[in-house]
Order: C-alpha cells, then structure tokens, then sequence
C-alpha cells in the first residue's frame, strides 16, 4: 500500500498530459496501489512517465494495454472497485526550481544557521558569565534580524 500523501505529492512533479485524474483516482483508491521500482508483467500495471502513461489493466479476464488518458481513466474506474492491487511505477523528474528560489532558499537557510550559532554563543555567554561576549552576541543577533526585516524594495512596517 502506498500512502495517501505521497500519491497527492505526484502533483507536485511534471505529470504527463492526462495523468492528474488518473493520480486523483489512484488517490481514492491508495489502499490497493503498491508501489514497485521495477516493471513486473502479467498484473495490473500503471506506469506514469514523464512523456506519457501505460497501463495493462485486466477487462474481461485478459490484461488490457492502454497508453490514452482517457482509456487509462476508464479502466482504472472500473478496475479498482474490484478490491485488486494495482502496481504503480512512477518515473517522474521534480518540477524545476528556478535559480532565484535556490538562491533565495540558500540565503534563508544560511541566516537560520548563524542565528542558531548565535543563540548557542549567547547561552554560553551567560553559561560563562561574560558580560561582553553576551552584549556581543545580542547585538549580532540584532543586527541580523533587522537585516531580515528590510527587504529589497524598502522597510516593511512594523505594524500590519
């Protein structure tokens, strides 16, 4: 069984033309969806691409090989009500990040370490007693926190 949440995080990937019914359907369904690294034959089978889907459903006793949204849809409606267990081979990329949300993120997180080592150098600071590391220490810690408040454009205000 796959969890239900990561069945809904395919979304967040670059699904083939057709594929986000079908991951909503496999979402109702996520009980009876296994998900496997390798392409097995002869069961039930969906494979989602980044170029397109198949699927070898059974109808009418016989695995049906399907690469039409559409068609895909419509035997997964039917066959998933019978209680079976459908294999999921997902190979999907991640949706491209842009350069400027990296940077971004890479400076955020940046800040956040040395917020920490700040914090960590303030509580040693009155650990130790020292006046002047302490004072040091806050006034850093300050002084980066109103860096964050002042954003490229200009100073947010300090009440909304």
């Amino acid at each position: 069984m796959i969890p239900q949440d990561e069945l809904l995080q395919l979304k967040s990937k670059l699904l083939p033309n057709g594929a986000e019914p079908v991951v909503d359907i496999l979402s109702q369904y996520f009980q009876q969806i296994e998900p496997t690294q390798i392409i097995l034959q002869n069961v039930p089978l969906l494979i989602l691409g980044r170029h397109g889907m198949i699927a070898w459903i059974p109808d009418n006793g016989k695995l049906q090989k399907s690469s039409n949204p559409d068609d895909i849809l419509k035997h997964l409606q039917t066959f998933l009500p019978s209680k079976q267990t459908l294999y999921l081979f997902v190979n999907l990329p991640e949706l491209p990040v842009p350069e400027e949300v990296t940077q971004v993120l890479k400076e955020i997180s940046e800040r956040h370490r040395k917020r920490l080592m700040l914090q960590e150098k303030i509580d040693a600071a009155l650990d130790a007693r020292d006046r002047q590391a302490f004072l040091k220490a806050v006034q850093e810690l300050q002084w980066l926190n109103e860096q964050e408040n002042v954003p490229s454009h200009g100073r947010l205000p300090d009440k909304f």
